[in-house]
């Protein structure tokens, strides 16, 4: 099943990401000191924390075997100590493969992760998960504080932001990209209510660095553009949408759909995806109107 894994992870890397550089002396990994002891490491289009301790590192979203592999011949660059933690930021199965690549860690997510553990046919979910929390959960790695907030379903259910509050750095996945949309068919379990609500709140707190997943690119402000996206989003269609649940509800389904093809936000004309704002109308418009 792992060999099989593999395999169904690289189908669906690829369709995630755009572009993979792969070379001839194999793929591209980019290692950025974020703090002391503290790393971003980015590969094959997934960007992982990776926080050193006294006893044994931190890591974030392996992704697949393949990827893990490489995270792990990265990380023996950096110290000698093993992987003891990944944190995953939320359940999608593009992001969970590869946790047997380091045998001693353990896995820690939001509780939501345990729902899915009998619901993936790919086999790409971890065998098990050695901790889970509800609301905040918080970790020492050495000196590090490493905390865990779950502020409700974004990109998934089981959503983990990871915030070092001494060093200003935040990860999130799947909620944002750089000065891009998330592809319209990449939205099929995204809450914009939730996204909105995250990055949003995350925007208030002192960032010197804020981690996407997928970008390799940790500068706070595209998590602020991003915030500012949905709100503009929000504003764009909220006000229809609670102007007809007050006098024609049986016209919400219908209005969204026509919303979809009538809502332009030209300020954000030159962002990448940026035709495939019909679906973020509808999504916003049925999260308005339905919820999730």
């Amino acid at each position: 099943m792992k060999k099989l894994s593999t395999l169904l992870a690289a189908g669906i890397l690829a369709l995630v990401g755009s572009t993979i550089p792969v070379l001839a002396e194999g793929p591209k990994i980019e290692t950025q000191k974020l703090g002391e002891n503290i790393y971003a490491i980015s590969a094959l289009h997934y960007t992982s924390l990776a926080v050193i301790g006294d006893k044994g590192v931190l890591i974030t979203d392996t992704a697949n075997p393949y990827r893990a592999s490489l995270l792990a011949k990265e990380i023996s660059k950096l110290t000698d100590l093993p992987v003891t933690k990944i944190v995953m930021t939320h359940e999608h199965y593009d992001h969970v493969g590869g946790t047997e690549v380091f045998a001693k860690a353990d896995v820690i997510a939001h509780e939501n992760f345990e729902m899915f553990m009998d619901q993936d046919p790919l086999g790409l979910l971890p065998d098990q998960i050695d901790v889970t929390f509800e609301e905040k959960l918080t970790l020492k790695v050495g000196e590090t504080k490493v905390e865990l907030s779950h502020f409700g379903p974004a990109d998934g259910t089981a959503v983990a932001v990871v915030h070092l509050p001494k060093e200003g750095i935040v990860v999130t996945s799947d909620m944002y990209l750089e000065n891009a949309l998330t592809p319209g068919w990449a939205l099929t379990d995204s809450n914009l209510l939730g996204s909105r609500q995250i990055l949003n709140e995350l925007a208030s707190w002192d960032l010197n660095h804020a981690i996407n997943t997928h970008s390799n690119n940790t500068d706070p402000a595209l998590l602020k553009a991003s915030a500012q996206f949905y709100n503009d989003l929000y504003d764009a269609v909220f006000p229809e949408m609670q102007r007809l649940a007050k006098e024609d509800p049986r016209q919400l389904i219908k209005r969204v759909l026509q919303m979809r093809q009538e809502v332009s936000l030209p300020a954000y004309e030159q962002w990448e995806n940026y035709k495939d704002l019909p679906d973020y109308v509808l999504k916003m418009g049925f999260a308005i109107i339905h919820g999730g």
